[in-house]
């Protein structure tokens, strides 16, 4: 199990009454964005406007304001997005993405030294 299933629907909850937001794109959710044409730059406040959960795989969803786009809607991880300094619930977001992070990577080195091979889309 990677998530607290309490914990995660507890910081929704949480995060819910502070949306929308400020947030800035991780680096590989900026690379993904920019490789797909999208016009983002680092440091480019966006800010969540939604939050759920999408399971033990998916983890806490959000989804993401502040892009200029074709009217496409853009969500993903919360441990692809990076923290503002003045985000309400920045410490507690921040245990949540370390916390997921970590447990990933085990489960990861887990996999691979099972022999099992782990692959990207």
């Amino acid at each position: 199990m990677i998530d607290d299933r309490k914990k995660a629907q507890e910081l929704i909850k949480q995060m819910k009454k502070h949306l929308p937001l400020p947030i800035y794109a991780g680096k590989t959710l900026l690379h993904m964005l920019q490789k797909k044409g999208v016009q983002v730059k680092f440091k480019q406040r966006l800010h969540i406007k939604d939050v759920f959960y999408a399971g033990d795989d998916g983890g806490i969803v959000c989804a993401l304001d502040g892009l200029a786009s074709d009217q496409a809607a853009y969500v993903c991880s919360l441990t692809h997005l990076k923290v503002a300094d003045d985000t309400p619930l920045k410490e507690e977001i921040q245990v949540y993405q370390r916390e997921r992070t970590y447990k990933l990577e085990q489960e990861a080195r887990g996999a691979s030294s099972l022999g099992l091979k782990l692959r990207s889309k």
